[in-house]
């Protein structure tokens, strides 16, 4: 594994990791997918926290790399959202498909083809003994085209598109608000999935929501309160609605801000 630190290799920092460009040579490649090749473009992130300059915490600060018995705990989940992530993606795609084959009739929208989440692994720098580790870090696929063609479509903090309607890319941030509903429905109120972030075809870093009763079980970014506003904050549309998928509405869109009239919801209206 090969880690452009350099300014130029910097790819960005977010809440809780940074990002660089790196490169991958396995020595036994697989056919397809992550090194693959030799020397394969990849995103290599580690978690960090922030040192301020003053007990007050506000402003610029440095960033500060865990000893290893601290950031290997925290890499492992984020590897774990990983896998949970694809395996509600993966339940919500059978759903659908599901859905659709006992339909009397097809629904009038296209479903966006299977989407893929990156693909995450540990990587480790050896040291002088064989089988020391030094260093531990997450690897994805890049995400080829930078800031032009990365979007954010759902933030962890809210369950409708971060998007305009007119934005590129609003379509399918309403196909990933149905989906937080499919998975909401499926796991009973418990999880799914949000900070919905990438391009059309390839998702990255997301983020589980759950609410664990005081046991954080994913990531640093689980927002317990995404979960249990869920039914008032999401706004059912087109792909909820369809009445192959059987789903209840929760909270109706209002559009017409002028009426007072529709903003009143009949109690009578909502289904729990």
């Amino acid at each position: 594994l090969t880690i452009d630190m350099s300014t130029e290799g910097f790819i960005g920092i977010g809440g809780f990791k940074t990002a660089h460009a790196g490169w991958l040579t396995l020595t036994a490649s697989p056919r397809t997918g992550l090194g693959s090749a030799p020397r394969h473009k990849v995103v290599v992130k580690r978690p960090f926290y922030k040192v301020f300059p003053t007990a007050v915490k506000a402003g610029h600060y440095k960033v500060g790399q865990y000893a290893l018995a601290d950031e290997l705990p925290k890499l492992f989940r984020e590897a774990n959202v990983l896998y949970w992530s694809k395996s509600l993606l993966q339940l919500t795609y059978d759903f659908i498909d599901r859905s659709i084959a006992s339909s009397p009739e097809p629904p009038p929208f296209v479903v966006p083809p299977g989407l893929a989440l990156c693909y995450s692994q540990g990587g480790s720098k050896s040291g002088a003994k064989t089988g020391s580790m030094r260093a531990a870090f997450l690897l994805e696929e890049l995400i080829e085209g930078g800031d032009d063609t990365f979007l954010k479509f759902i933030h962890n903090m809210d369950a409708n598109p971060l998007l305009d309607e007119l934005d590129y890319g609003y379509n399918m941030a309403e196909f990933f608000a149905f989906t937080q509903h499919v998975q909401y429905v499926k796991t009973s109120q418990l999880a799914f999935i949000s900070d919905y972030q990438g391009t059309t075809v390839l998702l990255t870093d997301p983020q589980i929501m759950t609410d664990p009763n005081g046991s954080d079980i994913f990531g640093d970014g689980n927002i317990e309160a995404s979960v249990s506003n869920f039914e008032t904050q999401h706004a059912c549309n087109e792909y909820c609605e369809w009445p192959g998928f059987g789903l209840k509405a929760f909270v109706k869109e209002v559009n017409d801000e002028n009426d007072e009239n529709d903003k009143e919801v009949n109690d009578d209206e909502v289904e729990h």
